[in-house]
């Protein structure tokens, strides 16, 4: 299995890593990018796949599986929408980034040309991370027992950890745009903090240097986010739960008034809070609800429309 030659659509940074993990694997492979003369594509070809600048003649090349990572959906069935015959009988693997609903919507319209299997993916990392221990690639779709008996997880092994999250073709999306929220809400938080940082002023005397914002991320804010990282799976299984009068010793009132001094604090020196207002509208519900000695992980229940 591990000699099976795979056809890759989409040669981008992710793309690239993705064919060499597999080159470096010795897994054969072809390679299909609308612009063949990027240097991503070339760097492939250099290192030993096959290049064809038609994409059915580069999916009719192997009986096997083809791994699809575009920019996004609607750029996959313009570059697919002509190659029905060359899809038929074919494990499509998509790691193009996209919204649960848009990967049932794929295993749909892939089943209708032709193609045996669907599974949809989620990449947990970047292009450096590909092969190496912190790659964890979620797969969805058909079974976990065709999944395994297919040999998916040894045949694209060479990317990363291979997680299989089930069989609704959705599912692996749901995961991972789950914690590419997480991420972006840190960085909006982490981002206002920056700014405020930004804004430190010196007393009447002292060298008036720029305010760096590096030195307070170091000191504080890193030691800090990293410490609080547990508290993740517990505000999680609350939410699960719903017990709201879980506080975890850090009442919802508390974390309120919190929240709303850094707001006011984002006030007064000029920068804008809008990234934090939308937790602290959600905190105030759970208030008004419940009162102030619950937990914060009722705020998660408003977002639920």
């Amino acid at each position: 299995m591990s000699r099976q030659r795979i056809t890759l659509v989409g040669i981008g940074n992710m793309g690239a890593a993705l064919g060499h993990a597999l080159l470096k694997a010795g897994t054969p492979i072809t390679v299909w990018n609308r612009t063949t003369d990027r240097p991503q594509v070339t760097g492939l070809v250099d290192a030993g796949a096959g290049l064809e600048a038609d994409v059915n003649a580069a999916l009719a090349g192997n009986d096997g599986v083809v791994v699809i990572c575009l920019l996004d959906y609607d750029t996959m069935y313009k570059a697919l929408s002509a190659s029905a015959p060359s899809l038929r009988g074919k494990t499509i693997v998509n790691l193009t980034t996209g919204t649960p609903q848009q990967g049932r919507d794929a295993e749909a319209w892939f089943k209708e040309k032709g193609a045996s299997l669907y599974f949809d993916g989620g990449i947990m990392g970047t292009p450096s991370m590909v092969a190496t221990p912190h790659m964890v690639i979620m797969y969805s779709g058909e079974s976990e027992q065709t999944f395994t008996d297919k040999g998916v997880p040894e045949l694209l092994g060479p990317f990363g950890r291979a997680v299989y999250e089930g069989a609704d073709p959705g599912a692996a999306s749901m995961v991972d745009l789950a914690a590419l929220s997480a991420m972006y809400g840190l960085f909006s938080g982490a981002f206002v903090g920056m700014a405020l940082l930004k804004r430190q002023r010196r007393a009447a005397g002292e060298e008036q240097v720029v305010p760096r914002a590096t030195p307070g991320v170091n000191k504080a804010m890193i030691p800090l986010v990293g410490s609080l990282v547990p508290y993740l799976s517990q505000m999680a299984e609350i939410l699960d739960e719903e017990r709201w009068e879980d506080s975890l010793g850090n009442p919802l009132g508390m974390q309120l008034t919190a929240l709303r001094t850094i707001l006011r604090a984002c006030d007064e020196e000029g920068v804008d809070g809008t990234a934090l207002a939308g937790l602290a509208a959600n905190m105030q519900k759970g208030v008004e609800e419940r009162g102030g000695d619950g937990g914060i992980p009722i705020a998660g229940k408003y977002l639920l429309k």
